[in-house]
């Protein structure tokens, strides 16, 4: 081919039927000029006049067609099984194809992968559940060697006073589990780069598929650092920094926290912008504050405020500059409010006005500014992610349907020009994927109302409808279906109509309540010495509703049969029920109808197991919540809302883990307590000389005053707990002053960074996750079945999301390098 003709012959074929190259791939002579022109492999000046089709798009005026091309990465004719080029090879090849496809379009996947026939077998293999379920238990694994590895966090204190020993793993133990873990992760790795397909694009693959490519630099030094802490071992290497990549290997396995990842990264310019402002803020009251309040006396000036001129503020929270930095930083989360204000403020009302005016400003102003403008940008990066998923989903759904036509236009000869999928094809390929139950039912629920309406074939719109609601889940009616026992006796007919009805479900909520009131006064009063004779009397009692617990299951049973058992509800009451009988039944028999446990028990008590399972039946009062319908709203809005979090707390524990790393590297028996000082100190007790080092020693407040000993990074799950006490900022302050004195003041520094992307960033992150869900959730719920639930956060979003063109579809199906599309003007 060259020149003009060259032009004539590439438009010629990019406007043949689909089929034309099926009908050349006979003729071997012409296989590979037929390859060429079909997957666009022509020269820049041909692809030129290929590329003048675009110009034929309009507005529902598109015919798009898909065709198989003999490349090296598509349906080879010659390597089909089962039998090889066959009709029948054909079929079973282009329908593996499409349902491949429809997999990756339920579960928002990309079509980029391999698509030979050995490929789609392991692609859909490496997404089956078991691999999946591997690859997942591999990631928990690595994860949790942090408790185990040394310094262990096995013992049942974290406080260095009690001297609990450490239950330390074999050495090379963790390190062989780690090795194994990387092991699966590597093979999943190497799995994924050799599926995954160069899309036609500039960029080379490592920049098209960034998180793989990140995968096997953790994987390599992970490897590495695994051999050094071998070699030298942990007591010697004790940093061991591949535990920082660790939660990479979390976020690389999980889509949805990718997504939330890349929405909060894309947030960072205008969070920074925030807190520059905020900087600017402190800075300036910073420098203020140490003018502010003067810190020496002069005793023969003018400028003089008496004799007894207080100067605590300053000796204590302006003498330098990063100290009243700090002081101030602290004060914006109200953990040192009103106690840096009380020395100046004790001398003169006036200098209120300056913490007031701070607190205005800093934690009331910007604070929530940051809020609304974290909620704004990533509430709109968010839903971008969401319409990139679902423009996924549709080119999945075009790539499985013209993959799937194939099969009836093969039947329908090279001059066919309508393109349809069978209802049979759809059917067999719905029962081969993997999808859920309830997603497979409600396809070929479709599929059946199809067939009723004497539909055989269906056509692209018909067959993308299919899908639309396939995100929904229709809560089961199998409990409807089982039928209540017919009884003979008009007596038990009478019991049976009382049981069933409203009003006895009514009446044992209304007992429970008054369990409730009767179990609150029984546990207030139950180490009173002076009401142990009311204290029996009550507990009489519990036997009188034990009785009610009883029969109102044994007529439950009677009365609903079979029912009985397949209705949760009457299940968990049952279960607790014989749980609570059994437990007061050993108590009365071991203790009488006092019920009193021993004085010198020091561990739970029957009694107190009794109790825990009696407040478990009280959770039938939560029950009534349907009953009232905004309350029944918010409620279900909230648990929706939970089982849609799930990136929010991959979040949560991916800075979770790296700061806990990072602190046990930094403050490992940074702060350890006097030798002997006991850690059951009584201050109470002033009738006796306190011991030395004791904690009425130390000045009010301080971290040893307050007895914060277990409060430290000397393993992974102590380490955890600092963090959370930190960034819920109750006496964070304690852990400045605490780790600055004892460590260096640059400790400081990890302390305010976990505060501003703990508290300040995620949290506000969170609010703006709950405030999405909860609008699309409060806006769909009317238009909602009573019946259906949505399964994903994309379906949340649906209604906000728009449909794609044809013209993106086709420009995102043309970068896959085994399809290509033919147009034509309708």
């Amino acid at each position: 081919m060259n020149g003009s003709a060259s032009k004539n012959t590439c438009n010629l074929e990019c406007f043949s039927n689909s089929y034309t190259v099926l009908h050349a791939m006979e003729e071997k002579n012409n296989i590979a000029e037929t390859v060429s022109a079909s997957t666009g492999a022509l020269p820049d000046s041909e692809q030129n006049g290929c590329n003048h089709t675009e110009h034929l798009l309009k507005n529902d005026t598109v015919d798009i067609r898909f065709q198989t091309v003999a490349s090296d990465n598509y349906i080879n004719p010659e390597t089909v099984s089962p039998a090889a080029g066959t009709s029948e090879g054909d079929d079973a090849a282009i329908q593996l194809q499409g349902l491949v496809f429809l997999e990756d379009a339920i579960q928002y996947r990309s079509i980029h992968h391999r698509a030979t026939d050995h490929a789609l077998k392991l692609y859909r293999w490496f997404h089956s559940a078991p691999i999946i379920y591997s690859v997942n238990v591999a990631t928990f694994l690595i994860l949790m060697l942090a408790f185990f590895e040394t310094p262990s966090s096995m013992s049942w204190s974290s406080d260095p006073r009690r001297g609990y020993k450490r239950v330390e793993m074999p050495d090379g133990f963790t390190e062989g589990i780690e090795v194994f873990c990387l092991i699966i992760l590597l093979i999943s790795n190497i799995i994924q780069c050799y599926l995954t397909t160069s899309r036609n694009s500039q960029k080379s693959f490592f920049r098209q598929n960034p998180w793989l490519t990140g995968g096997f630099i953790v994987l390599l030094l992970s490897f590495v650092d695994v051999v050094i802490s071998l070699v030298l071992g942990n007591d010697v290497y004790r940093y061991r920094v591949r535990r920082l990549f660790r939660p990479y290997f979390l976020a690389q396995n999980t889509t949805m926290l990718k997504k939330t990842l890349k929405a909060m990264w894309n947030t960072l310019p205008e969070i920074a912008s925030v807190l520059t402002l905020l900087s600017l803020h402190l800075y300036f009251f910073t420098m203020f504050g140490m003018l502010l309040f003067p810190h020496s006396h002069v005793k023969n000036g003018t400028a003089t405020h008496g004799d007894g001129f207080n100067s605590t503020e300053w000796q204590e929270y302006f003498r330098t500059f990063d100290t009243a930095l700090i002081s101030l930083v602290v004060l914006l989360t109200t953990a040192n409010n009103p106690d840096v204000m009380m020395p100046s403020y004790s001398e003169n009302r006036f200098y209120a006005l300056y913490f007031i005016i701070f607190s205005l400003i800093g934690t009331f102003l910007v604070f929530n500014l940051l809020t609304a403008i974290i909620y704004n940008q990533f509430r709109g990066y968010f839903k971008s992610s969401m319409q990139t998923s679902y423009f996924r989903r549709c080119v999945a759904l075009s790539a499985a349907f013209y993959s799937m036509a194939r099969i009836n236009a093969k039947k329908d000869g090279p001059g066919s020009t309508e393109r349809y999928v069978s209802i049979d094809t759809v059917k067999a390929v719905t029962v081969k994927a993997n999808m859920s139950p309830d997603q497979r039912r409600l396809i070929l629920m479709a599929l059946t109302n199809h067939f009723k309406q004497n539909t055989v074939n269906l056509n692209y719109e018909q067959f993308c409808d299919l899908f639309q609601n396939i995100d929904a889940v229709m809560l089961s009616n199998w409990y409807s279906q089982v039928n209540v026992p017919v009884w003979n006796s008009q007596c038990m007919v009478l019991v049976q109509r009382i049981v069933l009805h409203r009003y006895f479900n009514m009446v044992g909520n209304f007992v429970v309540l008054l369990n409730a009131i009767l179990m609150t006064v029984e546990i207030a009063i139950h180490y009173e010495e002076a009401f142990q004779g009311v204290f029996s009397r009550l507990n009489i009692m519990n036997y009188v509703f034990v009785a009610y617990y009883l029969c109102e299951q044994v007529l439950k049973i009677l009365s609903m049969g079979k029912k009985y058992f397949f209705n949760l509800n009457c299940l968990y009451d049952g279960i607790i029920s014989v749980a609570l009988i059994v437990i007061e039944l050993v108590q009365l028999a071991q203790y009488g109808h006092s019920a009193l446990p021993p004085t010198s028990s020091s561990g739970i008590s029957l009694w107190d197991c009794a109790r825990i399972v009696n407040i478990l039946v009280l959770l039938r009062l939560l029950r009534i919540i349907p009953n009232f319908r905004p309350m029944a709203l918010v409620t279900s809005v909230m648990l929706d809302i939970i089982r849609s979090l799930k990136s929010f707390a991959g979040i949560i524990i991916i800075i979770y883990y790296v700061f806990a790393i990072i602190g046990m590297m930094a403050f490992e028996q940074a702060i350890t307590p006097p030798a002997g000082l006991p850690f059951n100190s009584d201050l109470t007790n002033t009738t006796t000389t306190p011991a030395p080092d004791s904690p009425v020693d130390y000045a009010c407040g301080t971290y040893e005053q307050l007895q914060y000993w277990a409060n430290n990074f000397n393993d992974f799950a102590a380490s955890l707990v600092v963090l959370w006490d930190v960034m819920v900022v109750n006496n964070w302050g304690v852990f400045l002053t605490a780790f600055t004195q004892e460590v260096s003041p640059w400790s400081q520094i990890y302390f305010i960074a976990w505060w501003l992307i703990s508290a300040v960033v995620c949290i506000n992150l969170f609010v703006a996750l709950i405030l999405d869900h909860f609008i699309a959730k409060w806006e769909g719920n009317a238009e909602e079945s009573e019946t259906v639930r949505r399964r994903t956060i994309q379906s949340l979003f649906r209604k906000h999301l728009h449909e794609p063109s044809q013209h993106r579809i086709i420009e995102e199906l043309n970068k896959h390098p085994c399809i290509s599309c033919n147009i034509t003007e309708t």
